[in-house]
């Protein structure tokens, strides 16, 4: 039986519970469908974007017809979605849909982020390379290799002396439901033994614990250190290599946005949840666009929800047409300290990136 669309004028709402085979495609209603979608899109060559609160990812899906299929799976796979989960869609325009995922009981399911845990590309820290990944990175999201991750330590998992890993990187690595010891090197190669397992609730999720606040303590590394780690083993006993602290940074401090017309309707521009806490710009009330001429702007930096999305202020539009940034382009900032000694941070323009 077909669902028929939520009531509202302004963003429209459609739910879709999960059936067997649901992992390969997703009907969007007709209803829906021909009143909201049809008609907009470009024939054959349809992609929406799909948001969800577990992360600021915008996921790309090829819409066929009202089928949501390639990349609908990775989606729905990186949600840990099962059967007779409902899935409800949210559409805030220009194909973009916000997805909140509900469990049986019709509860929205809860997805723990309290590690700031971010998988990332094979480490790589030279502008060539940024260049490389962004052919394969979508905002905030994860490139073909699994082998690295970015995790934030906090005085939660401290305190717990547990730390979670990213699901997508423990299940291309072999790594769910696996319960056995696993090997943390430190950046001179020291090792420390801990033990890997799983938490036995519907998603599985792996942590590894027993000596997690130990290997921080020994390393220097406190609440708000963010540490980048790369799987060298995968074998009988895992193997994870701490990197060093100049990899980390470099691999956090750039960010590619894309400028739609959602942007401008609604006069915001957003910094994704993960880059904002990977570089601890959270408590930040301003900060200084520089564009491609090195002029800057100071503009404000608010807290636009409590995912922890961060808003630029007002000036964000004139540094877009400054820069010849149009609606559908995308482009890539570096974030920059300005001095050491200060809190001042700069998001410098570094060029459009093309597909």
């Amino acid at each position: 039986m077909e669902n028929v669309p939520a009531s509202s004028p302004t963003k429209p709402h459609f739910f879709q519970p999960l059936l067997p085979g649901f992992h390969s495609h997703l009907n969007i209603p007709m209803a829906f469908f021909s009143r909201y979608i049809d008609g907009t899109k470009n024939e054959g060559n349809a992609v929406v974007k799909l948001r969800s609160n577990a992360s600021d990812i915008n996921w790309q899906v090829k819409m066929d017809g009202r089928r949501l299929t390639q990349g609908w799976q990775k989606f729905a796979t990186s949600h840990d979605l099962q059967v007779g989960d409902i899935v409800v869609f949210r559409h805030d325009g220009d194909l973009l849909f916000h997805v909140t995922c509900l469990g049986p009981s019709c509860c929205e399911i809860q997805y723990d982020n309290d590690d700031d845990v971010i998988q990332i590309s094979s480490a790589e820290t030279d502008s060539d390379s940024d260049s490389k990944k962004n052919e394969n990175t979508t905002e905030g999201g994860t490139s073909s290799d699994h082998s690295c991750f970015i995790t934030r330590v906090t005085e939660s998992n401290l305190s717990k002396d547990m730390l979670f890993l990213p699901s997508d990187f423990s299940r291309s690595n072999g790594l769910k439901k696996r319960q056995c010891d696993i090997t943390l090197l430190n950046e001179d190669g020291e090792p420390w033994t801990l033990f890997l397992t799983y938490h036995k609730s519907r998603f599985n999720r792996v942590y590894i614990r027993s000596g997690w606040r130990s290997f921080c303590l020994a390393n220097g590394k406190r609440a708000n250190s963010v540490l980048t780690f790369k799987l060298v083993q995968a074998a009988t006993t895992p193997v994870l290599q701490l990197c060093s602290s100049s990899l980390s940074t470099s691999q956090n401090r750039f960010l590619t946005l894309t400028l739609t017309p959602y942007n401008l309707k609604n006069d915001k521009l957003c910094l994704p949840m993960t880059f904002v806490k990977a570089n601890g710009i959270e408590n930040e009330e301003k900060i200084t666009l520089v564009d491609r001429y090195g002029i800057k702007r100071t503009t404000s930096l608010k807290l636009e929800d409590e995912y922890g999305r961060m808003r630029l202020g007002k000036e964000w539009r004139e540094f877009c047409d400054v820069n010849g940034v149009n609606i559908g382009e995308s482009f890539k900032l570096k974030l920059i300290k300005e001095k050491e000694d200060t809190a001042t941070h700069l998001l410098k323009f570094c060029s459009k990136v093309f597909p």
